[in-house]
């Protein structure tokens, strides 16, 4: 190798000195033996013993002091290049005395790494391999330890011939002479990018473990606590010092059949897996879903990586799922029945309206049938309140005043407040005008006041008491700061009308500031299982937003509760008659086409509708009813056929008789509509007659039939 060209002649000059100072050295102390020994040096046989004697040690001391040395380092630098030739690190020999630092030696290994041979790499710096990528930070390091002529190791990305990266753990040391000059720089290159790959991914695995939403832990076989993640932390509530070293297993429940069979699996070394409670280190608990994997390092040692996944939200929801469920059960049973349950009362209701007709002359009897027909009315309100509530029903709006509403709510309401709970109500001006669904207002108001109930259960004096109150009022600007939701044409504050308000109040308990924010949640509730679903307030606020209003809420612990439903008063402040004398819109002897299958409420609606000069033809299905139009049609002024019937529904029966004759009115009667139809588009077109029907509806429906300008009359309708 070209590094030995430098100490060898030094090594030669040593030697011929030490060979020449021994011939010397010998031939003086031949003379001196001559001389002791009185033999004459200058006889043939002194002179041939000489040169035997000098021959002979001088070739002892050059087989010593050449032949040796030479053999040693001709082996060690055979051993040497043997050496760097098999490395699997490539080494780079630099001459720092030349220009540019070239490349003298590489070894086959820097071939194998670079894919470049010596003959291209000898005569450049080093710097070749370099890319686009280099770590200047590296480079700076390797630049300075370079001036301070001192070693370094850096991590630096080069390149090979082929133009791929390659992570290059360099190793640059400095070479000294004897006299303590630098003469060569030795740099060791090792591909270590599998390695970085390796550790890569590690990190990558580090990094999805602790960020994970899964809490991970590792626990050894005796359960103390190796490893633990962020969301594991945070479950237990424990930081990652206070928690490495812990037993996990206080964070179990004991005495659980999970806990009995998780150590069942841990003792057999077993997978385990399962829904179970845990506990935080502050003693509160959570459900969660854990599984639980053994595993061993490369000496074999026992660990277990355990994944919980707090389930707490995921079981709230399956309550609440349990819960839609049953209401959504009372939904199909309700639904179930509303329709034949409305055809009886519509089929009651109209026989007692005939009869109460009849006793105009028997004051007495004619009342008992009108409060038999009020108590008809109250069992349909009924039917549609329980519609509403598993929200099967379409809201019946109209307009109402809300003195005499109010008043009679309040005492409806009185008989289910306990007597120890004072009871008030207040109604202040009047009247009140309000578009709502009054079976719906009246639920929600019955609603705030059992909740004010509830919140006085505990009194056991007569210190508790509720107030309903209802009167003018501006909805505080608090709320449309909040940003609570109202109707575009109602918005707080540029609203000209006036407003109402309604306001349920109570001197209970009240409520904190977290509960206050979470009241209108759907199924939130602080009241046993056993007692709320935590659907009331959420379908309250629900419904009034609906109309436009907002409801507001002020509490305090300690200072009761006031819940504040603020609705826009009606531009126009018409009340809906009270059907107590109400009769029958007079006939002209129209001729009406009635389909329905139910023959009650065909024979009632008939009847009512002869007993008032109208003409009737009556068909019991929808084929009936088509082929009865397509008999009568020019005869016909209009028609009232039932939603549901067999064979055909009331609107295909519908759409067939104002396509064959334009503009021709027709009314769809319905207890309820279990397919929905009623408020599909195409049924838009068409006025609703609910089941059982007030005679006041029923006259809306013949008057907007009947007494349109735009009506084409029977005998003049086009084909």
């Amino acid at each position: 190798m070209k590094i030995l060209e430098k100490t060898a002649p030094m090594s030669s000059l040593r030697i011929g000195f030490r060979l020449l100072l021994v011939i010397v050295l010998t031939e003086a102390a031949i003379m001196l033996c001559y001389q002791l020994f009185g033999i004459n040096a200058d006889s043939t046989w002194a002179g041939i013993a000489d040169a035997l004697m000098l021959g002979l040690i001088s070739s002892v001391v050059i087989l010593r002091q050449v032949v040796r040395p030479l053999q040693q380092a001709s082996q060690q630098n055979a051993l040497f290049n043997t050496l760097v030739n098999n490395l699997d690190v490539g080494v780079v020999l630099t001459d720092p005395r030349r220009q540019d630092h070239p490349i003298v030696y590489v070894n086959p290994a820097f071939t194998r790494i670079t894919g470049y041979s010596a003959d291209e790499a000898i005569g450049n710096n080093p710097r070749f391999l370099q890319g686009d990528d280099v770590d200047e930070a590296a480079m700076q390091q390797a630049r300075t330890a370079i001036a301070q002529e001192k070693g370094v190791r850096v991590l630096q990305r080069n390149r090979r011939k082929d133009g791929s990266a390659f992570w290059n753990d360099l190793f640059l040391n400095p070479i000294f002479d004897n006299a303590g000059q630098l003469v060569y720089w030795v740099g060791l290159i090792n591909d270590v990018s599998d390695t970085k790959a390796l550790e890569k991914e590690n990190r990558r695995w580090a990094s999805a473990m602790q960020q994970s939403d899964e809490a991970v832990c590792v626990f050894d076989a005796t359960g103390n606590i190796e490893y633990a993640n962020t969301s594991f932390c945070n479950n237990v509530r424990l930081s990652p010092d206070d928690i490495i070293g812990r037993s996990t297993l206080p964070f179990w429940d004991w005495e659980s059949e999970a806990y009995i069979s998780l150590t069942e699996s841990l003792q057999q070394a077993l997978s385990w897996s399962g829904r179970h409670k845990r506990y935080r280190a502050d003693k509160t608990s959570y459900e969660a879903l854990s599984s639980i994997t053994p595993i061993h390092d490369e000496q074999g040692v026992l660990s277990f990586v355990a994944v919980h996944r707090d389930i707490s939200d995921m079981v709230t929801m399956e309550a609440q799922l349990r819960q839609s469920q049953k209401m959504e059960a009372v939904g199909m049973l309700v639904g179930g029945i509303a329709h034949d349950f409305n055809n009886v009362l519509a089929g009651m209701l109209g026989n007692l309206y005939l009869v109460r007709k009849r006793l105009k002359d028997m004051p007495q009897l004619a009342e008992r049938i009108a409060s038999i027909e009020q108590l008809g009315y109250g069992a349909a309100g009924m039917v549609r309140q329980l519609l509403s509530f598993s929200r099967k029903d379409v809201h019946d709006v109209k307009e109402i005043d809300l003195v005499p509403f109010i008043k009679e709510l309040t005492k409806f309401a009185r008989v289910s407040v306990p007597e120890n709970i004072t009871f008030d109500c207040t109604v202040e001006g009047g009247p009140l005008i309000v578009s709502c669904d009054p079976v719906q207002l009246q639920q929600s108001l019955l609603n705030l006041i059992v909740n004010a109930t509830h919140a006085l259960r505990e009194n056991n004096d007569s210190t508790g008491k509720i107030e309903v109150r209802a009167e003018l009022a501006t909805p505080p600007e608090s709320l449309s700061d909040a940003g609570v939701p109202v109707s575009d044409d109602r918005k707080l504050g540029s609203e000209p009308r006036p407003w109402v308000c309604i306001a349920v109040r109570d001197n209970g308990a009240g409520m904190d500031q977290a509960t206050q924010e979470r009241i209108f949640e759907p199924f939130f509730t602080t009241k046993p299982s056993a007692v709320g679903t935590g659907l009331g307030l959420a379908m309250v606020k629900g419904y009034v937003e609906a109309l436009g209003g907002v409801i507001d809420v002020e509490t305090a612990p300690g200072a009761g509760t006031s819940m504040s439903i603020y609705l826009p008063l009606s531009e126009e402040a018409q009340v809906a008659a009270v059907e107590e004398d109400a009769s029958l819109r007079p006939g002209r002897g129209e001729l009406i086409l009635l389909a329905d299958d139910d023959f009650h409420v065909l024979e009632a609606l008939s009847s009512i509708l002869e007993s008032a000069n109208y003409r009737v033809v009556t068909t019991t299905n929808g084929m009936l009813a088509m082929a009865a139009f397509d008999e009568h049609a020019d005869q016909l002024d209009m028609a009232i056929v039932d939603m549901i019937m067999p064979k055909a529904s009331g609107l295909e029966a519908a759409e067939h008789m104002t396509q064959t004759r334009k503009g021709f009115p027709v009314t769809l009667m319905t207890g309820y509509d279990k397919q929905g139809s009623v408020i599909s588009p195409q049924e838009s077109h068409y006025p609703v007659l609910r089941k059982p029907w007030e005679i006041h509806r029923l006259n809306s429906v013949l008057s907007a039939a009947l007494d349109s300008p735009d009506r084409v009359s029977a005998g003049n309708a086009p084909t």
